[in-house]
């Protein structure tokens, strides 16, 4: 069975400024390790002492993308086209402001002509999000100039800011699922790609594998703006605003140059990461067919509020409506899952009451690794529970075959299923 070990040595930052930071960081890792290590995982036979993903040094250097463009006129997603509660982006004639459309180019492949510019499907806007209730979604889709989407860095221009995106690409891109990784506060994107499964026989942490989905798959690795306390913990999530900007600005370069199977879009995200990805949830409950969130927490829930031991931020993030369901695969971490003034094990237990009350089905793995993403769950069933869900589809009846059970774990994870009532 697995063991946590205690950690190994780790450089602590003395007192300068940035214990200041680290003092207001909720996500950050686990107190006491400026370098952001998670410290060893004793595992099984054959597992050996798998280390914890390295969160690398802050601040990291951000790829020289050169300068952001301003957006030819007449190019999709024009300030005034706004996207749709389902996630969808709206453009139709650049500077129309009518509502009016012919489902220009950041429409999704199967919205239908005319539909483009709609003022959103309802739904209660986020708190100070501007708007009026029954109006349009109050975050305006961004001006975007897209560069070429290609396997790798990526860039597209936000309200004249260049933001970089790592994309794995499957060998056949003529129609794909796409699934975005939303790394931990003070994480390096391209190692937490790098590091979401551990690979057995490897006795390694690896990525995740685009040809291995049951149909071809995107991945899509943000990356974040170095957002420091209290506006946000590298992703803004507050209220999200910037950074759904930018995942509108993704999605309409991805619709541009690809087809996407709309049906198919995931969101993974650790810590931080996991809350950003939890408020994209909110914020769209009908764009993504599952998420996944690893150590993060729902600040929706005003009960998992006072797990924040320094109360500085005034969360805006919109309500959850039961009726349109949802499904989360949650994992926390046991008593370690404490990340400097905040216990995401305290979260998690609340999130689960919460989720189900807000007709969301929960698959909840439990572990005892403290605040890492879990190592038990493998690659394969990862992928075995986002390919059961699909947008529109019937939620599981029950833990995928592969999965750890009470009475079956796999190491140190157990796993419960929460059915949506």
């Amino acid at each position: 069975m697995h063991a946590v070990k205690p950690a190994g040595p780790c450089a602590c930052a003395g007192p300068t400024v940035f214990a200041l930071l680290a003092l207001l960081a909720l996500f950050v890792l686990p107190a006491g390790c400026a370098d952001g290590s998670i410290g060893d995982v004793e595992g099984t036979a054959g597992l050996g002492g798998a280390e914890g993903p390295d969160t690398g040094a802050w601040p990291y250097d951000m790829p020289d993308l050169g300068e952001g463009q301003s957006p030819p006129e007449g190019a999709g997603g024009a300030a005034n086209h706004r996207p749709t509660r389902d996630g969808t982006v709206s453009s139709g004639p650049s500077g129309s402001g009518t509502g009016a459309s012919d489902g220009g180019a950041g429409a999704g492949p199967d919205e239908p002509a005319g539909e483009g510019g709609s003022g959103g499907e309802g739904g209660e806007p986020p708190t100070g999000g501007g708007g009026p209730p029954d109006g349009p979604d109050p975050i305006p889709a961004p001006p975007v100039v897209c560069g070429p989407i290609v396997n790798g860095l990526s860039t597209v221009t936000v309200d004249g800011t260049l933001r970089a995106f790592t994309v794995q690409m499957p060998a056949d891109t003529s129609r794909m699922a796409v699934l975005f990784l939303w790394h931990g506060y003070l994480q390096i994107p391209d190692q937490f790609a790098s590091t979401i499964v551990y690979d057995v026989p490897l006795g390694q942490w690896v990525r995740f594998d685009p040809n291995a989905f049951p149909m071809p798959l995107m991945i899509v690795t943000p990356w974040d703006l170095k957002i420091i306390p209290p506006w946000g913990l590298d992703w803004e999530i507050v209220s999200g605003s910037v950074d759904v900007r930018f995942f509108d600005a993704m999605m309409e370069c991805m619709r541009r140059q690809f087809s996407i199977d709309e049906s198919r879009i995931y969101s993974f995200g650790f810590s931080a990461g996991a809350v950003f990805s939890n408020l994209l949830s909110a914020i769209y409950p009908n764009r993504f067919a599952a998420t996944i969130s690893e150590s993060g927490a729902w600040f929706n829930d005003q009960a998992q509020w006072a797990d924040v031991l320094i109360p500085i931020i005034q969360w805006q993030w919109p309500a959850f409506d039961a009726a349109d369901g949802g499904n989360v695969l949650l994992t926390h971490g046991g008593p370690n899952d404490f990340a400097t003034v905040i216990s995401l094990e305290s979260a998690a237990q609340k999130a689960i009451p919460f989720l189900f009350n807000h007709g969301r089905t929960v698959t909840e793995c439990a572990h005892t690794f403290g605040h890492t993403l879990d190592p038990d769950l493998t690659q394969s069933m990862y992928y075995e529970w986002m390919w059961a869900h699909q947008l529109g589809g019937s939620p599981l009846g029950g833990l995928p075959p592969s999965f750890p059970t009470l009475d079956r774990p796999v190491g140190a994870t157990r796993c419960v299923f929460h059915p949506a009532p």
